[in-house]
């Protein structure tokens, strides 16, 4: 066997040798070719399915491929990136729906002022004679330049940071205005030449699923401007643990996905400043909210601790760095806060939730669920505060569902049914009438659900109810997949269908959600909720009141006010950016927030499958489809 193959890949149109036997995913991820897998490479999702050929340029199918691939799709060279292996020399078209491409909407929709009280400020200085000796003594330029600095600005500044002292040493330092960047805990973090008064700020929310930024004047406190993308690590799983499993796995694993997430931050920042016609050298301080796990990658630290029992972070409490350790393209001593976790699984993202609603100022009960990748749900008031996760896996975003996708172009967003047919009535995100679907996002799983349930196609237990239109039976008359959209009217040129594996898999999710708030209302002792909040990417998109008729939300959480806020982690990032007293709330939070392991919790375990099931719908709610 030779040692090396031309692969090319297609529309790309690019081309390269890659070593024998390698998989195809593999061999895209060493071309940075942008292909989904959504289950981490096990063989499971099927959402790396491409078109190779020739095919005795590859090895034979894998038991995962022979399961998710029908014989006419092998037939037509259709394979799974992450199983088929190169065997010689191949061209790989990537279908439409299974580029990963960096587009992701929702979470850039913050606008507004906030409350301002920055830890940085800008000192500029005129050209000064050069220090004298002092009784013999000579005093050297960073301490002439602080003293300086410390007249202009009122109080004591120092300058300790490497990297300022290596900008203060260059010639356009001293030839005639100078512009310090000044921390009030750290002092000095970067000496630029010139009157450069512009001070700006960017908050970070990472995401399993979307990292956004967000650009901030840090003097008026107004959103200049913001940027999302997808979160790049999402080649190596939807989930957190199939990306901690990646850090056991690899040597390199750990590296890789500390980089993808650092690039990935240092593309968002380029097109906020772009966007602001601004410089990264206006950018004065950073804040960063994710998940543990992306903050711990982030930083260097190995996950692997939370990912077995009892998922302990190395650290919870918040942390400021310089931008030049952490990696992004920003004056080497730029001060980058990292927020505070509560847990292995409850993360600064639930904190900057947390700030951003306030719950521990009113007197009222408040509940905020922020639903992803992972659940993560708060409790309380200004009494106290309870936090739990649960793993409501990657069904609710679109991911390891026969046809889901993430919310872009293409993706089927709402369902409902059609009051003069009876029959389900979809729409799609994307500009334009004529767009045609390519699959299904989270909200429209929850509606799809819903609606089939109301049109009587999906039953109490999760089986679809065989003779019901739209629904295909296999060959020993088990419903196994309803058709949504059929192919002549997709844009795939496939049927668009919910397969009965799909509704196991919500089953779990909706389920995991629906115990988690039972149990932290039972753990707190709260029976009623006055305030609940929806958040998260994907929070704020769905029909609430279809996740409560099929069992995703209790209706104890829902008996008061009902609110969809767009990504509340974001917006405590800015405020935490804009306003130092927030930081320190952010670090009250973390250390007097209860936890609540819903893994250890034997009730848990006994309700899980309980509450899998669907809640009979009332005489008025059920609509019989048309025949």
């Amino acid at each position: 066997m030779k040692k090396h193959y031309r692969i090319k890949f297609e529309p790309m149109g690019i081309q390269a040798e890659v070593e024998a036997d390698i998989s195809i995913a593999e061999a895209a991820e060493s071309m940075n070719v942008p292909i989904r897998a959504d289950c981490g490479g096990e063989g499971l999702c099927g959402k790396c399915r491409i078109i190779a050929e020739p095919l005795e340029s590859l090895s034979s199918p894998t038991e995962p491929e022979l399961d998710i691939l029908s014989p006419e799709e092998i037939r037509a060279s259709y394979r799974l990136g992450c199983q088929a292996r190169v065997r010689g020399d191949l061209t790989v078209t990537v279908p439409e729906q299974m580029a990963d491409s960096r587009e992701a909407r929702g979470k850039t929709g913050l606008r507004g002022k906030y409350p301002v009280a920055p830890m940085v400020e800008r000192i500029v200085l005129g050209k000064g004679k050069q220090p004298e000796p002092r009784h013999g003594v000579l005093m050297d330029l960073a301490t002439w330049t602080a003293e300086r600095a410390s007249k202009a600005a009122g109080h004591d500044v120092y300058m300790e940071d490497l990297g300022a002292l290596r900008q203060l040493s260059h010639p356009a330092a001293s030839d005639g205005e100078v512009t310090l960047v000044n921390h009030k805990k750290k002092g000095v973090t970067a000496v630029l030449p010139g009157n450069r008064p512009k001070s700006l700020g960017l908050a970070v929310d990472m995401g399993t699923t979307t990292l956004a930024a967000y650009l901030c004047d840090l003097q008026t406190g107004e959103i200049l401007t913001s940027a999302a993308s997808v979160n790049p690590q999402r080649r190596y799983g939807e989930d957190v643990i199939s990306r901690i499993a990646m850090a056991d796995k690899r040597e390199d694993g750990l590296d890789k996905l500390n980089r993808l997430i650092v690039d990935g931050i240092n593309y968002l920042l380029k097109r906020c400043v772009e966007q602001a016609g601004a410089s990264p050298e206006d950018v004065d301080e950073v804040t960063l909210a994710g998940n543990t796990t992306m903050e711990r990658i982030l930083i260097g630290f190995h996950p692997h601790g939370l990912g077995v029992s009892p998922y302990l972070p190395v650290l919870s409490s918040p942390r400021d760095l310089r931008a030049e350790e952490v990696g992004l393209g920003l004056n080497p001593g730029t001060n980058v806060f990292l927020f505070p976790v509560i847990s292995g699984f409850v993360g600064g993202d639930t904190i900057g939730a947390i700030i951003a609603d306030a719950p521990f100022l009113r007197k009222e009960i408040g509940l905020i669920v922020d639903i992803g990748t992972n659940g993560e749900l708060v409790l309380g008031n200004r009494d106290g505060l309870w936090a739990t996760s649960c793993a409501t896996g990657p069904a609710l975003e679109g991911a390891q569902i026969s046809c889901g996708m993430r919310a872009v172009s293409g993706a089927i967003h709402q369902v409902e049914v059609d009051p003069s047919t009876g029959d389900p009535l979809w729409s799609v995100l994307g500009d334009g009438d004529d767009i045609r679907p390519l699959g299904i996002c989270g909200s429209g799983l929850i509606d799809a659900i819903a609606v089939m349930r109301k049109i009587g196609v999906l039953l109490e237990n999760g089986r679809l109810k065989e003779g019901m239109p739209g629904v295909i039976n296999d060959e020993k008359g088990i419903g196994r997949e309803y058709v949504l959209v059929p192919a002549e009217k997709s844009g795939t040129g496939k049927n668009i269908s919910i397969l009965l594996k799909d509704v196991r898999q919500f089953q779990l999710a909706k389920s995991a959600l629906y115990v988690g708030i039972e149990l932290l209302m039972k753990h707190s002792g709260v029976t009623g909720v006055a305030r609940t909040v929806l958040t998260g990417a994907f929070g704020t998109k769905f029909n609430w009141r279809h996740a409560v008729d099929i069992g995703m939300l209790p209706r104890e959480a829902v008996g008061g006010k009902v609110l969809s806020l767009d990504n509340l982690a974001g917006v405590g990032a800015i405020m935490a950016l804009l306003n130092k007293k927030q930081r320190d709330e952010a670090a009250r939070l973390a250390s007097t927030t209860k936890f609540i392991e819903l893994a250890m919790d034997p009730e848990f375990n006994t309700r899980f499958p309980e509450a899998t099931v669907f809640p009979p719908l009332d005489d008025n709610e059920s609509i019989p489809a048309s025949g």
